[in-house]
């Protein structure tokens, strides 16, 4: 009796790599494109979310002040898609404006962008469109290829909700919310010896924001700015210090020009003429660990201010992602083991 074993069959002479291209495209056909139409439809869920047309207004509120000259923050914000339609607010510093509380009126002819929403959706609508070629690819390859590119777009947006991109946070921000949003409010966001930034940015699933009062620090000669590399001598200092990590703060002051004094009463209350080119330790040491470059100066925060709103939408889209993240993951780490 002889028996015939056919190429094809589990017991043939079918190669290693014939049956992992069986095992991938039974996961493919059988587990991963039945539950695509819901992955779609989660997807196609945030984007409406992130598109809709409603209003959502959120207050804003640093709570009940601590003593009467202490800071505080109220208001009202309005979100419409990716744009901060409505902004009003009033700001209190002690030091800021003489202890007198702040007005202001977001324009609502220009309504501000929030980048970060901008860029989910971009993120999100190119997913969708991934997950429509999905549902009809047929080669295993390029089913991968492009399930890696939803996983990479999914992280990117949840990692865009985490950790906010450093342009939109202080001291890189360059106070454009201010200058944008407020253009024709009546409060004044500088003075002579202060100025207010604020940072607006997406938290996880809330609007995040830090009120600062900065002020100007006009010490010479740490407050001087070179244009041309948009640093102030501060910077410079900063810079070759982590460039020669094992020198010492008052050799690398020398080098520049600075003479290193021994505080003193007398130092103070009569300063001699070139007193831009003397310093003492500690006041280079708080300079180089307080004061940061901004607005084309040198500045020190001296109060802040941190509120945060809860966003409705926000919340179920961060919800929704994460668990999209674990899914498509899940399913490309199966596809990876065969």
């Amino acid at each position: 009796m002889t028996t015939e074993l056919n190429p094809g069959d589990y017991f043939g002479d079918a190669s290693k790599q014939n049956q992992q291209g069986d095992e991938r495209n039974w996961l493919i056909n059988e587990i991963i494109k039945p539950e695509l139409p819901n992955i779609i439809d989660n997807v196609d869920k945030c984007l409406e979310l992130l598109t809709s047309d409603e209003h959502f207004k959120m207050p804003i509120s640093s709570g009940l002040p601590n003593e009467p000259n202490a800071a505080y923050v109220r208001g009202i914000l309005t979100r419409k898609r990716g744009f901060i339609t409505d902004y009003q607010l009033i700001v209190k510093f002690k030091h800021f404006n003489r202890g007198k509380q702040c007005a202001f009126k977001m324009d609502t002819n220009k309504p501000y962008p929030l980048k970060q929403i901008d860029t989910m959706t971009d993120n999100l609508t190119t997913v969708s469109e991934l997950l429509d070629v999905l549902q009809q690819c047929e080669d295993a390859g390029q089913f991968e290829t492009d399930l890696v590119k939803v996983l990479d777009l999914l992280s990117k947006s949840i990692n865009l909700l985490h950790f906010p991109p450093q342009s939109l946070l202080f001291p890189y921000n360059e106070n454009a919310l201010l200058k944008q949003m407020f253009t024709n409010s009546e409060a004044s966001f500088q003075t002579a010896h202060h100025i207010l930034n604020i940072d607006l940015v997406i938290l996880r699933n809330e609007i995040s924001m830090d009120f600062r009062n900065l002020q100007k620090i006009t010490t010479r000669p740490w407050c001087d700015f070179d244009t041309a590399t948009g640093k102030t001598f501060t910077d410079r200092i900063r810079d070759k210090l982590k460039a020669q990590r094992g020198k010492k703060v008052s050799d690398v002051l020398h080098e520049e020009g600075l003479e290193i004094e021994e505080p003193s009463l007398l130092r103070n209350v009569f300063p001699h003429k070139n007193a831009h080119m003397a310093t003492t330790l500690d006041e280079a040491q708080n300079v180089l660990a307080r004061c940061v470059t901004f607005e084309s100066g040198l500045v020190s925060e001296c109060e802040k201010v941190s509120v945060a709103t809860s966003d409705p939408s926000l919340i179920s889209i961060t919800s929704k992602l994460g668990a999209l993240e674990n899914c498509v993951s899940n399913y490309y780490t199966n596809l990876t083991l065969i």
